[in-house]
């Protein structure tokens, strides 16, 4: 089986937090333009991006903060403005996880929760779905967790994960008839595993299989990569 995306764009927000860099570093290396995304790192972001530009190939980089419709709009008109089109959105924006329990949670750390996971994944999906109802096609991935069904990772963590599941079935609904297909991976909190480099590639490998023809029947869905955990 050859996986390509030649000729795709792809933007991933947070790009060099969590699962982002092994993601744009699969993109890439499957042939798709890469929109290597952050809100700080920008030396980051340049180190994954020399790493793109060694395997041949290519990649830009958005310095953007991703907090109102306006950042959305500027950080996608740069994609639009480089290629023309959005092909593949991944919303891989830092999680902030914990352990605290519920009577531990601030008000802030609630809201800033809810802030970094879903209100990022809204923001850039509402700026991009209009530009793929456009060219008839497009893909959008949330990043969520698996504590989104196991309540691993914090009670904020886990609560603001199950908003972003609930908002990809939303979106999966609304654009299947235009093209458009939405899903959520739903890999460990990285900071409960001792080795988080296999799940990373995991992560990488799942995004770009869906992101092609291959994923053309996978909308709307949720997908466990827990190593089966929470089979019990």
């Amino acid at each position: 089986m050859h996986v390509q995306l030649h000729q795709k764009a792809a933007l991933v927000t947070g790009s060099t937090d969590g699962f982002g860099e092994a993601i744009c570093l699969a993109l890439a290396r499957a042939g798709a333009h890469v929109f290597i995304h952050t809100f700080y790192d920008e030396s980051k972001a340049k180190t994954i991006s020399e790493d793109i530009q060694k395997m041949g190939g290519q990649s830009s980089i958005i310095m953007n903060r991703l907090e109102t419709p306006r950042d959305a709009t500027n950080m996608m008109r740069q994609v639009i403005d480089t290629c023309g089109k959005l092909d593949i959105l991944v919303n891989q924006a830092e999680q902030k996880v914990g352990t605290e329990l519920v009577a531990g949670v601030s008000p802030d750390r609630w809201v800033d929760e809810v802030e970094s996971t879903v209100n990022t994944a809204f923001l850039s999906s509402q700026a991009a779905v209009w530009h793929m109802v456009d060219h008839k096609q497009g893909c959008i991935i949330n990043i969520s967790s698996s504590g989104s069904i196991t309540g691993d990772g914090g009670m904020s963590h886990a609560t603001s994960n199950s908003m972003l599941n609930a908002m990809t079935k939303g979106l999966a609904r609304e654009f299947k008839d235009k093209g458009i297909r939405v899903l959520a991976l739903l890999p460990p909190p990285l900071h409960l595993l001792p080795d988080t480099e296999q799940i990373k590639e995991t992560v990488a490998h799942m995004t770009v299989f869906l992101s092609t023809s291959y994923g053309a029947f996978t909308d709307g869905a949720a997908i466990m990569l827990d190593g089966g955990e929470s089979a019990g």
